[in-house]
């Protein structure tokens, strides 16, 4: 099951999708053999890491032979590049962005980003990925390009939606407002010695808003 469905940005009307997903087209067939196959590479990639993973072990974990993993993918890089692309399925959707408020989308986005303990899956897997980005930037390179690079699209797409009918400030600089929404939710998600608060998203972007939202909008909701 390889799979590659990516979010885009460059779509101007309100019916335009996007989708915050990194995976290779899949295969219909045996999906339970598919989900097991991903789900033991994530655990032992997060308990283990990259080098210590071996298609025996996902086979052993997975309760799958070797060669049901390579009818897959044709190797572990190959494997655990896609099992990390997952990551994104549980990420906002967004439809058609007219069914929501800018300040909406940008909130769901925040609760994804932020509320993630550092004991779950993802939360063990993010410390290594930031090793990897120095011990292995070939590695983190692909992860950023197929798990990072749909979020940051997906982001983009929303504030520019929100520029386009009038949410947001037209001179709203899109690249880096997207930094100062994702970057405090992401330390937040990784603790950094500070306590996990449950409404961090609704009081970071309280703070974040004002300097969003179009000149002359006001309240939660950017009405006026």
């Amino acid at each position: 099951m390889t799979v590659d469905r990516t979010g885009t940005a460059d779509r101007t009307s309100a019916d335009r999708v996007v989708a915050c997903e990194g995976r290779r087209p899949g295969r219909p067939r045996e999906q339970r053999a598919d989900k097991a196959i991903i789900d033991a590479t994530l655990e032992i990639f997060a308990d283990e890491g990259y080098h210590a993973l071996s298609m025996e072990a996902v086979a052993t974990r997975a309760e799958v032979s070797k060669a049901t993993i390579y009818r897959r993918w044709p190797g572990k890089r190959e494997l655990v590049i896609d099992a990390l692309a997952t990551m994104n399925d549980s990420f906002p959707r967004v439809p058609e962005l007219s069914e929501k408020s800018t300040r909406d989308w940008l909130l769901m986005a925040l609760r994804y980003l932020a509320n993630r303990d550092s004991s779950s899956l993802v939360g063990r897997i993010m410390p290594r990925m930031m090793t990897y980005s120095v011990s292995q930037p070939d590695l983190y390179a692909e992860y950023f390009e197929r798990v990072i690079t749909p979020r940051r699209q997906w982001l983009r797409t929303v504030l520019q939606h929100g520029i386009e009918r009038g949410e947001l400030r037209s001179d709203l600089d899109v690249e880096i407002a997207s930094m100062a929404i994702s970057a405090p939710a992401v330390l937040h998600a990784k603790g950094m010695g500070q306590p996990q608060l449950a409404d961090f998203p609704e009081r970071l972007l309280t703070v974040l808003w004002p300097g969003l939202r179009a000149i002359g909008k006001s309240g939660a909701d950017g009405e006026t």
